[in-house]
């Protein structure tokens, strides 16, 4: 009896499982790369679909691509992106580790210029990537956003931020329709992030040319205020994008700016109350690597980075932060016709929630079978 009611509760926990899973699952320390187009034709300012490429960290190989909706069905949205919009399609990691997050838009493959339509028009849609390569693209806004949508983050794969060309930075919970405005100076957003449990932006408008923090913690509500991280520059040609906190006083910045304008990837440290750049990877003043987004592994002596570089259709490249001569190498370049945008670790494995709702129920299956046999 005893085994047969075990038989009954793995296969509900298999039958959930298989519910949720559309792909193979992620191995833990890979990388996700969100590349725009298929190839089969030159990418343009027209909506294009979107895929997710699982590289190995040893050597690049790709391991698996999953297709991002490009139709509706079933209370999932399109989400696709602008082919030639080189400020969007970043791909982020949620704070707990356990999602990946991006930001398209509701709009069918060929759709001209889908930022330049209203969210009421053409819905902005968050993307949230689970660890065993389900997709969840419920977040389609109608409200609340305007401007090229840019990227996504989320605390822990429900609650889920958007940055935007127009609006600022804007809260939404998993599946909502309506975006609340936190700040909208700046209007003009790039890269979000969070770390020790502050919610963070880039951009690269006005006074703000870093990185900044928005409000206290990670805000939900109207009337943060937006500020730039002491330190960083307010006047200039900077260009920020992606951004890493390798931990409290050490942070990584990807720009793609000119060489005198710092493009390259910055790294600022922490005293006495201002952060001071250090020096930039990749930029040797006469020659420069521009980079717009970036994952970095801190596990080691010293720090490897893995970030996506703007020439050409983009390249996928590593390198091991061993002071400002350190050198990349390529570990894979976007087909023809197809463009690398964003980089992100893989998240880790946990339950999906439909598996932990049926296991329960399957554990109170086993609990009232073994008290009937007693």
């Amino acid at each position: 009896m005893k085994k047969s009611v075990v038989s009954l509760f793995a296969g509900i926990i298999a039958l959930g499982t298989i519910q949720t899973v559309n792909a193979d699952s992620f191995s833990i320390g890979d990388l996700v790369v969100l590349q725009v187009g298929d190839g089969s034709a030159a990418l343009s300012s027209a909506a294009t679909a979107g895929f997710l490429k699982e590289f190995s960290t040893s050597g690049g190989a790709a391991l698996q691509t999953i297709s991002i909706p490009t139709t509706a069905s079933g209370g999932q949205f399109a989400s696709t992106f602008g082919g030639s919009t080189t400020s969007e399609g970043q791909l982020l990691q949620s704070a707990d580790g356990q999602y990946l997050t991006f930001a398209g838009y509701n709009a069918a493959v060929g759709t001209a210029a889908p930022s330049g339509q209203t969210a009421a028009t053409i819905n902005r849609v968050i993307g949230v990537v689970g660890a065993s390569g389900s997709l969840d693209t419920s977040t389609a806004i109608s409200s609340g956003t305007s401007g090229n949508a840019r990227s996504a983050i989320s605390s822990n794969g429900t609650q889920l931020w958007l940055a935007s060309s127009a609006s600022g930075v804007g809260s939404v919970s998993l599946g909502g329709s309506a975006a609340t405005q936190l700040s909208t100076t700046p209007a003009n957003t790039r890269v979000l992030g969070i770390s020790a449990g502050q919610l963070y932006v880039s951009a690269s408008s006005g006074a703000f040319l870093g990185v900044s923090s928005i409000g206290s913690g990670e805000p939900t509500t109207s009337g943060q205020t937006t500020t730039a991280l002491p330190g960083f520059p307010t006047t200039g040609s900077h260009s920020s994008y992606d951004f890493f906190f390798a931990n409290a006083t050490t942070l990584y910045v990807a720009d793609d700016g000119s060489v005198a304008n710092g493009g390259g990837i910055q790294k600022w440290a922490f005293s006495a109350g201002s952060w001071s750049l250090q020096y930039t990877l990749l930029n040797n003043g006469t020659t420069t690597t521009a980079v717009r987004s970036l994952a970095v592994d801190t596990s080691g002596a010293n720090p490897i980075i893995y970030a996506i570089t703007t020439a050409g259709t983009g390249s996928l490249i590593s390198l091991t932060d061993t002071g400002a001569g350190s050198t990349a190498t390529i570990l894979a370049t976007a087909p023809a016709n197809t463009a690398f945008r964003g980089v992100a670790f893989a998240p880790t494995a946990v339950p999906e929630p439909a598996t932990l709702a049926l296991a329960s129920l399957g554990g109170l299956a086993c609990l009232f079978a073994i008290r009937r046999k007693r």
